[in-house]
């Protein structure tokens, strides 16, 4: 999943002075551009029908273009007709953004009672539209490879004896050498293309370890 999509971008939820309006223009200038780069219609994805009457810069891209949520027919829009704007996005939404930006762009509004995209971005090299001129921050050698690792095992998300005995021996590694960090974990592996349910057995697993 994660080099199906070209580009990557997002609007970090990091400063509680930073107005959701603000963070939705920012995300939804982005998409506009990449409409325009490859002369294609954008599809909004929010969790739930009616989020994107509350902020215009939404409201008059839904109008423009496509809006949808998981919960609607797959057949309300076809996957890899253009780019993306997932708006303040569950595991679920995420993942299904994501499947709909194949070959295309995906911009997403971050909130941290969501859920966390630091790690999303980081595998993707998202740029970070609130600082479009710093470089992407990426993950580090040891974090990387415990990623691709756990992608490996994802399969039946980690819901059974073998891939859940393999992810908790690579995340007591992580642990070992102090890079137990959840959030970026589960975030990197959302841009594998992880299915929600992989993300939530994950997450008990890491818990599980920290708690």
């Amino acid at each position: 999943m994660a080099n199906s999509i070209v580009r990557a971008a997002w609007v970090p939820d990091d400063d509680p002075e930073r107005d959701w309006e603000l963070a939705a223009d920012l995300a939804v200038a982005w998409v506009r551009q990449e409409c325009a780069k490859q002369d294609a219609s954008g599809v909004l994805v929010v969790n739930a029908f009616g989020v994107e009457q509350q902020i215009p810069s939404l409201r008059t891209f839904a109008a423009e273009h496509t809006v949808t949520t998981p919960r609607a027919a797959r057949n309300r829009v076809g996957s890899g007709i253009g780019p993306v704007l997932a708006y303040v996005p569950d595991e679920k939404t995420l993942n299904f953004a994501a499947g709909l930006a194949r070959g295309s762009s995906l911009a997403v509004v971050e909130s941290i009672g969501g859920f966390p995209l630091g790690g999303w971005a980081s595998q993707l090299g998202a740029v970070d539209l609130t600082r479009p001129d710093e470089q992407p921050a990426g993950l580090s050698p040891e974090v990387a490879k415990a990623i691709e690792r756990l992608n490996f095992y994802k399969n039946n998300g980690f819901g059974d004896r073998f891939g859940k005995e393999q992810a908790h021996r690579i995340l007591q590694s992580l642990q070992s050498a102090g890079a137990l960090e959840r959030d970026v974990i589960l975030g990197a592996l959302a841009a594998q293309g992880a299915s929600d349910r992989a993300l939530r057995n994950l997450g008990k697993l890491i818990d599980g370890l920290t708690h």
